[in-house]
């Protein structure tokens, strides 16, 4: 399973931010920080921002900080607002499948990505700054 880089952006920001409680940071910071285009985290902020997650501060000295403390922002509630969805196969977005319904390797996905989120779930944002 992979992540796409919108939600690998989205965590490093929010790992950012959480190093830093309260420092408001501009976007164009942190795209220099990561070295990544300012345009695209611009993107990823907004989504961060429409989840709650992030706050904007306007103005001359204007950016980002946590919209909440770090030890209430859990992962998998990120991940899962960031990512379209979890589809790690065809068959689970309801492509055709010649192996279904007798197919056992859909099963085994299934559960490797309920693990996947479970471990997510069980982590915060201040656990992993």
């Amino acid at each position: 399973m992979r992540l796409t880089l919108h939600t690998d952006y989205a965590f490093r920001v929010l790992m950012a931010l959480g190093r830093a409680p309260g420092e408001i940071k501009s976007v164009d910071d942190l795209a220099r920080e990561f070295g990544v285009s300012k345009h695209h985290l611009m993107k990823v902020a907004q989504n961060l921002t429409a989840g709650g997650f992030v706050a904007t501060v306007r103005g001359r000295k204007g950016g980002l900080l946590l919209a909440r403390p770090a030890s209430e922002i859990n992962l998998k509630a990120v991940a899962e607002h960031m990512e379209p969805d979890f589809n790690i196969a065809g068959c689970f977005a309801g492509e055709p499948c010649v192996f279904l319904p007798a197919c056992g390797l859909k099963g085994v996905l299934g559960q490797a990505r309920l693990a996947f989120l479970q471990t997510l779930a069980g982590h915060d944002l201040a656990s992993i700054i």
